[in-house]
């Protein structure tokens, strides 16, 4: 069949891609970035789209022209920039549902999530139910899917529980014991599978859970124990505490954990596991299941341990910056500096000019740093200045190589620390 995918470049939508391509479907992917998919998957037909700004149904009429299946796999777990719910998971998803039904689509799944339903109360979950109710009053063939936590490879939000494992002391929201019912990738990938096939089940909300609820303590219990991280200790923190460390989230990159998050988990996510069941014939793979199947590798030692620490690099790097650019120019004795610039051989009407030159140049690195401004070019460029600074330090004050206290000896470590921001800041997102 002929399958339009939006979403192919996330978590679920690149295993759902994959395993679209492997079953022999011709499969379009509409991405922001056209030609990184096609590399990605060579042989593909990749179009370009953006849910950000594509709201009208005339936006995507020619994308959908002539495709059997549309499948939405477009989703955000938190607003950042210009990425906020109504527009990600209401009005694109509106417009595209409509443009399928004019196009006369044979089936449009949409992949949602379990708890976007009646009771519904966060941003969230209410931007996702708004795209599914209007998806119920179109006449192709439809089929919501209502996804607990998915985890697998690449889940973002598995990534948070599984550092949050690692922790010498697990902070537990009140005593852990608010429910989920998380689903392996597999079998949400084999849901849709079933669902595109003509006879597969049609205009149905579908919960897709795993076999039982698990609390978060025994999550965490059970991801320790796969990560080899023995038993685990745990601190008990009220609600309102929970929800207010949740607002510094947004400092640690695009992680999950945002207030709203902390609201839904405390609610509880689970559904009955009878309606996978009954749609596709299947009961899926457990927590514990899919843990023993899979043993840990060093690679999940190392991302779960790496987790936390792109932020405390970064603002580590940035305080560097910031504090030395400060203080060299506006905090010691002037005639210090100057006598420090002298011994370089700057001196005369050059010495102010170099002076806070060089410290407005550390201070505006520093905002960069913070502001996570183009990651890769800033690392060379600190990187670059570090070898001016002490290439001039070395040619002038050679003896400084020598300082107990390392003032030009730092620069080694620090120019590693930059290198490993610049892999960790890449990937973190």
């Amino acid at each position: 069949m002929k399958i339009l995918i939006t979403g192919a470049t996330g978590f679920i939508g690149s295993h759902l891609t994959r395993a679209l391509l492997q079953a022999g479907h011709e499969v379009t992917v509409c991405v922001r970035n056209p030609a990184a998919a096609e590399q990605h998957w060579p042989g593909i037909t990749a179009i370009p789209g953006n849910f950000q700004t594509d709201h009208r149904s005339a936006d995507w009429a020619p994308r959908v022209t002539g495709v059997d299946v549309v499948i939405n796999a477009v989703g955000i777990i938190r607003e950042q920039g210009k990425n906020r719910f109504d527009a990600i998971h209401t009005q694109a998803p509106i417009a595209l549902f409509k443009a399928s039904a004019a196009a006369q689509v044979k089936k449009i799944i949409q992949i949602s999530a379990l708890g976007a339903d009646d009771s519904a109360f966060s941003h969230y979950h209410l931007s996702k139910k708004a795209a599914d109710d209007l998806l119920t009053s179109l006449q192709p063939d439809w089929l919501i899917l209502q996804p607990s936590i998915v985890y697998g490879p690449g889940a973002k939000s598995m990534g948070l529980f599984k550092a949050l494992a690692c922790l010498p002391v697990i902070p537990l929201i009140e005593q852990g014991d608010q429910p989920i019912q998380p689903i392996h990738i597999s079998d949400l990938i084999r849901a849709v599978m079933e669902c595109i096939r003509p006879t597969g089940p049609r205009n149905r909300r579908i919960a897709l859970v795993g076999p039982a609820p698990v609390t978060m303590k025994t999550l965490y219990e059970q991801l320790g124990a796969w990560l080899g991280r023995g038993r685990r200790r745990f601190v008990s923190l009220p609600y309102r505490m929970a929800l207010q460390l949740a607002r510094w989230g947004g400092f640690m990159g695009a992680t999950p954990l945002t207030p709203e998050a902390i609201t839904m988990l405390q609610r509880g996510n689970t559904g009955d596991v009878g309606e996978y069941q009954a749609a596709f014939n299947h009961t899926p793979i457990s927590l514990a299941d899919a843990l023993a199947e899979t043993p840990a590798q060093t690679a999940d030692r190392w991302y779960a341990g790496l987790y936390f620490l792109p932020p405390l690099i970064r603002f580590s790097i940035a305080f560097v910056w910031l504090f030395t650019g400060v203080i060299s120019a506006w905090v010691i004795p002037l005639e210090y500096s100057y006598a420090l610039l002298e011994r370089a051989h700057i001196s005369g009407m050059l010495a102010p000019i170099m002076l806070y030159g060089a410290a407005t140049t550390d201070i505006l690195l520093g905002i960069a740093v913070l502001a996570r401004y183009r990651v890769s070019l800033l690392g060379y460029a600190q990187i670059l200045l570090i070898l001016i600074y002490s290439a001039i330090i070395t040619a002038t004050q050679p003896e400084q190589w020598l300082h107990p206290f390392g003032p030009v000896s730092k620069n080694v470590p620090l120019i590693a620390t930059i290198l490993v921001m610049m892999i960790l800041e890449k990937n973190h997102d």
